[in-house]
């Protein structure tokens, strides 16, 4: 008879053959835990993305914000408030991890008769992201933006700016027809998942970027405003302060300069353009967006206008720091210039009166919406309403607002003196009053909407760069061949990782500096 071997490297491939092909067959199954979901909902997803994003829009209103438009200035690191910029990566890239989330929230729900108003909700959010990233650069990827995963596409191609703007209108509307039906959404930190609000808020922040455009394609955007205004049961718009879009923050998560440095938040005080304005119109906001300098000894708030002191944007650091409102050399530095107000105190610099609550993220306000139609009317963009009452409410709701969160603070005094101001003695003052041709009603609109978009991320440097108004004037020590920006420069790992349609998109757009304007910006 004869054995024949069997050599131990075959028995092993076989088994190995025989469990690899068992492996294969089950993988998935095998290979999921059942202890962890293998993707995250969209209840969990939403809330994640609305703080980052809020968190960002925030601290854009603290830097660019504040300073180019000259609510704010430097007193010390003054690149920024020189125009002294580099390449940002911010908000470039929590823009885009944050849209890797909205779009698994928009493909879970987009299909699923259950899903619709987190479909919705995820398309609002999204079209606030996109309009927050495009104005800040110009063309960016959208279209192809997060195929990364589906499509195997880690290179997505740059969409026109004009196509982008398309998109988010589209999705608007679209967001406010799904809409409907019971609130049956959950992790909703914006509205508590109250639907009709995030109707409003949609067709709101619709108007505000037909607005955004309306030079540039005025058709498409007094089209659009018609068929909202005309139509607002089908299109409800904020109708109060308690419909805007406000992120309202924790304890556990405070408003964003809660927990910043004593040094960092003194770096930024108030500018001499804003105390300026301010003051020529006997603006009790002033009280609210800065406080009282160290000199006067008086804390938080004083009923002196004239203890709230401003410092020029735009000087280098020796003379900011040495910068003297009197011109005396002994009456110069941070005592002699105001902080800015106790709404945006950090714990650090004043343990006693910051508060984590009592500032809100102000993503789009009731206030804005008042002067958007103002404008529309006044230009006949829409025939519906009157420019003159759109107008007031617009001032009047800012007021509103500012007192609401000082007495949310605890502050009296300021509280107090802002609820005894005479409004409608300072809303039939010259300077304010809805009267002259059309030209200064529009310049009046432009400054009372400058003041009220105080710390809403950098939507008064988006509205400047579309209307021109207020005037700019840039410092004398400014950079950038002494011009005020108008975009940002692309993100230098951008250049380097997608360099061939980064550079398709400057080969359309212009070149990537600070002063190639957007498509939208033909003022």
């Amino acid at each position: 008879m004869k054995f024949t071997t069997i050599k131990p490297t075959v028995l092993l491939g076989s088994a190995m053959l025989l469990f690899a092909t068992a492996c294969t067959e089950d993988f998935e199954e095998i290979n999921q835990n059942p202890n962890y979901a293998e993707q995250a909902s969209s209840e969990l997803l939403l809330p994640g993305v609305m703080r980052q994003m809020a968190y960002n829009w925030g601290d854009q209103g603290w830097e660019e914000g504040f300073t180019v438009v000259q609510y704010a200035a430097r007193l010390q690191f003054t690149s920024g408030d020189r125009y002294n910029w580099s390449p940002s990566s911010d908000p470039y890239s929590d823009a885009y991890d944050s849209m890797r989330d909205i779009e698994n929230v928009i493909r879970d729900n987009k299909d699923n008769p259950d899903g619709q108003n987190y479909y919705g909700v995820a398309l609002i959010i999204k079209s606030w992201i996109y309009s927050y990233l495009t104005d800040a650069y110009g063309d960016v990827p959208y279209t192809d933006a997060t195929k990364g995963i589906s499509d195997n596409n880690i290179t997505p191609a740059f969409t026109p700016q004009e196509e982008i703007y398309a998109g988010m209108l589209a999705d608007l509307k679209t967001a406010n027809a799904v809409l409907t039906g019971e609130s049956n959404i959950s992790g909703d930190i914006l509205y508590e998942g109250d639907i009709l609000k995030w109707r409003k808020f949609a067709n709101s922040l619709r108007l505000r970027l037909l607005m955004r455009i309306s030079d540039v394609d005025q058709a498409t955007a007094t089209a659009g405003m018609n068929e909202i205004m005309n139509d607002l049961d089908t299109y409800p718009i904020f109708e109060n302060n308690s419909e805007a879009a406000l992120l309202q923050w924790n304890s556990d998560n405070p408003q964003p300069k809660y927990d910043t440095r004593t040094g960092s938040f003194d770096e930024v005080r108030l500018s001499l353009t804003l105390e300026t304005r301010l003051k020529a119109l006997n603006d009790k906001r002033l009280i609210v967006f800065a406080q009282p300098i160290s000199a006067s000894e008086k804390g938080i708030y004083s009923d002196d206008l004239d203890d709230y002191v401003g410092m020029p944007n735009g000087l280098d650091d020796a003379k900011a720091l040495g910068y003297s409102p009197s011109g005396n050399p002994d009456e110069s530095g941070s005592s002699y210039i105001s902080r800015l107000g106790v709404l945006l105190t950090c714990r650090a610099c004043d343990t006693e009166n910051a508060s984590a609550t009592a500032s809100q993220t102000i993503i789009m306000s009731y206030s804005e919406l008042q002067f958007i139609l103002a404008e529309a009317r006044e230009r006949n963009f829409i025939s519906t309403g009157d420019a003159a009452e759109y107008y007031e409410n617009g001032i009047r709701a800012s007021f509103a607002y500012y007192l609401e969160r000082i007495n949310v603070g605890g502050w009296s005094e300021i509280a107090a003196d802002l609820s005894a101001f005479d409004l409608d003695a300072y809303i039939a003052q010259p300077d304010v009053a809805y009267t002259g041709s059309s030209d200064e009603k529009l310049e009046k609109t432009a400054l009372q909407k400058w003041i009220a978009l105080f710390y809403t991320g950098f939507e008064a440097w988006s509205d400047w760069r579309r209307t021109g108004m207020p005037e700019i004037v840039p410092g004398e020590d400014a950079a950038n061949g002494g011009k005020v920006p108008v975009r940002f420069q692309y993100p230098n790992d951008v250049k380097s990782t997608n360099n061939s349609n980064y550079s398709a998109a400057v080969s359309r757009q212009g070149a990537d500096d600070l002063n190639t304007k957007l498509w939208w910006d033909v003022d």
